[in-house]
């Protein structure tokens, strides 16, 4: 019930904080529109992708996921600043709910940002290949990225309660998405891009969603996906809790 009460408590600021969710909605798209834009015409004959709208949706969900994952830890820092953090320590509250509330906040905002942006490509003409269930299925991975990428954030807000230093959440992100087949299949890497696109769980977060998009129902797919999902839970969620305990110790 703690992490409840938390977590509406984090999502009413967004309504005080409309500048920032309308940017983390905005850059996804205006990339998606560039890179479509600038690729897609050739996609197809360089390296075999026919629907590129389709190609790069996911992209642009894992691009506002984590932007929006990421100002999880803005927050935080704003309860330590202000004092609030230490009130919530006095109360009965359960240690884990501190933690499970914001985590559970930034799952939910990502999967009304991704409806929104999934929305716009489908009007583009992303198209859904596994129907109706699937784009369902597809923001609840987005939701379940963004729980688990939001950790990062999370504890290094926790572990220096500094606004500068929880920026490294959003921008961790990059080296992530550049060493994954964001743009371009893998099989086009060269040996040492894909190894390290292999080794990267963001790969298979994006290849499950793509698989949606473009195929339909791949069930290995999106197993490697959860897989990965589940992977980087539990260590951006040890990471936090062991913030977490630092703070409070």
């Amino acid at each position: 019930m703690a992490s409840y009460h938390l977590m509406i408590r984090a999502l009413r600021e967004s309504r005080r904080q409309p500048g920032v969710e309308i940017q983390n909605i905005f850059i996804p798209l205006f990339f998606l529109f560039v890179t479509v834009g600038a690729i897609g015409r050739v996609s197809g004959s360089a390296f075999g992708v026919e629907n590129y709208k389709g190609f790069q949706l996911p992209v642009a969900i894992l691009q506002g996921t984590a932007g929006t994952a990421g100002m999880g830890g803005f927050g935080t820092v704003m309860d330590i600043e202000r004092g609030y953090f230490d009130k919530l320590m006095l109360t009965p509250a359960p240690r884990l709910a501190l933690v499970l509330g914001r985590l559970a906040a930034d799952a939910v905002r990502v999967m009304v940002l991704s409806t929104i942006i999934m929305l716009v490509g489908l009007v583009m003409g992303a198209g859904m290949e596994a129907g109706v269930a699937g784009a369902i299925v597809f923001i609840l991975i987005a939701g379940l990225f963004g729980l688990a990428y939001s950790g990062i954030g999370l504890s290094i807000a926790l572990r220096t309660g500094s606004v500068q230093a929880a920026q490294a959440g959003f921008l961790v992100f990059f080296p992530l998405l550049f060493l994954s087949p964001a743009f371009a299949p893998k099989e086009v890497f060269s040996d040492w891009l894909e190894v390290l696109a292999t080794l990267n769980p963001v790969t298979y977060v994006l290849e499950g969603l793509r698989s949606l998009v473009l195929d339909g129902w791949q069930w290995d797919q999106l197993a490697y996906a959860l897989l990965s999902i589940i992977g980087l839970g539990a260590v951006t969620l040890t990471m936090t809790l062991m913030a977490l305990r630092t703070r409070t110790a």
